[in-house]
């Protein structure tokens, strides 16, 4: 079974359950039940599934404490860390940017960012100047060879001393192979550099401001800090028991926006950008992409080249690792992974998705006409107990219509 359908397909329960209809006709009290019974299994203490369809009606399920330790029932309006889901409203932003002809997605980067371009390559022992320029595409596709050291690439392959550059050396030319990392950090500042605006004024002005995103941020404002959810660790094995990481409310605003990650986000909030995307841009009263441009968003961008972890360069011993998301039949669009192995459940080929550090996840079934996502907060990332219960949760939505 592909391991990034598991993990896609792995939603959360609640003892609250809401059926607004055509999205799931099921015995309601027989799918509380069943999810009920996933979560006890989990070992979790909170967790929130959305699914919703392209007319909007939903299904969420609530389950466990916000708070860790107080009697405060979490729901969809609760504050997570998404992490990596971040990477979708920046490679949005970038693309608003294509639309309006001020980005070329082929065009080379290195007079913009000449700081990224002057980034060399690791080739074993020595650091090689790029022959290859980089575009956006390679960065929405993570094929700019930039990593993540330490976890998609062994910290113990590059170690020096006074380094200069603003990231870690790249591993290879651009457009020759994929390694997910901090691409989407460097498409962050891009739209920064063209737009004149720090990549959270930007978000407002064009993406959460639109779509009414009201507890999505890079800093959670004062008046919402109560809605910000208690997060955890079950040590590297990720067999540990689970352990409170503190502090639940940032101590420092903070000043440098990550587009690769960073943001918080509610599960209302993010469901409303999925159904956006749902239905190819639009919401009610406007849009934030073209039909056109969502549609390009959604098929293969890197071609021939594999997402199969086999031989990828990649922190060993984690628990959970990076490379279970995916298979020999993955692709990647400009904002997401495509997964090409069809779950027997339902859920369809070609359906897009990704997830966050804290173990949140989404996907798109844009043949089904479902979005769904999932909400738990702990680590390591990948982590089985969330995605079993996403799985359950799907395979109910697909199963009982």
């Amino acid at each position: 079974m592909n391991p990034f359908a598991v993990l896609l397909l792995l939603v959360s329960c609640s003892c609250h359950l809401h059926a607004q209809a055509s999205l799931l006709s099921t015995d309601q009290e027989q799918f509380t039940s069943r999810m009920d019974a996933a979560f006890q299994l989990s070992e979790l203490p909170a967790v929130v599934a959305i699914a919703v369809d392209e007319k909007g009606k939903q299904i969420v399920y609530e389950k466990g404490d916000a708070i860790w330790g107080e009697d405060i029932p979490v729901d969809s309006d609760h504050i997570f860390r998404i992490a990596s889901m971040t990477k979708l409203l920046t490679s949005i932003a970038a693309l608003q940017l294509v639309e309006k002809e001020i980005l070329d997605l082929d065009a080379d980067l290195s007079g913009l960012m000449p700081e990224m371009a002057a980034i060399p390559i690791l080739q074993g022992d020595s650091l090689i100047p790029a022959k290859k320029p980089v575009t956006l595409r390679h960065l929405l596709t993570h094929t700019a060879g930039f990593g993540y050291y330490g976890y998609t690439v062994d910290p113990a392959l590059f170690k020096h001393e006074n380094w200069s550059y603003d990231d870690k050396p790249r591993l290879f030319e651009s457009g020759t192979d994929f390694l997910y990392g901090t691409s989407t950090d460097w498409v962050g500042k891009v739209v920064e550099k063209i737009s004149g605006l720090s990549l959270e004024a930007y978000f407002k002005a064009n993406i959460t401001g639109p779509l009414k995103m009201n507890s999505t941020f890079f800093n959670v404002p004062d008046s919402l800090y109560h809605r910000i959810v208690s997060r955890g660790h079950r040590g590297a094995s990720g067999k540990e028991d689970l352990v409170e990481l503190t502090p639940r409310i940032p101590e420092q605003p903070i000043t440098s926006f990550s587009g690769g990650g960073g943001l918080f986000s509610s599960p209302a909030d993010y469901t409303k950008l999925l159904l956006c995307l749902l239905n190819k841009g639009t919401f009610p009263g406007g849009s934030i992409l073209t039909e056109d441009t969502v549609d390009k968003m959604i098929i293969n961008h890197v071609g021939d080249i594999s997402l199969d972890p086999v031989g990828r360069y990649a922190a060993p011993g984690s628990c959970c690792d990076f490379n279970e998301l995916m298979d020999a039949n993955s692709k990647w669009g400009l904002a997401f992974m495509i997964d090409n192995s069809p779950e027997s459940y339902g859920r369809s080929k070609g359906t897009v998705g990704w997830g966050g550090y804290y173990n949140t996840y989404f996907f798109i079934d844009y043949k089904k006409g479902i979005a769904a996502s999932i909400y738990t907060q702990h680590i390591p990332f990948n982590h089985p107990s969330t995605r079993a219960l996403f799985r359950q949760f799907s395979e109910l939505l697909y199963t009982s219509n």
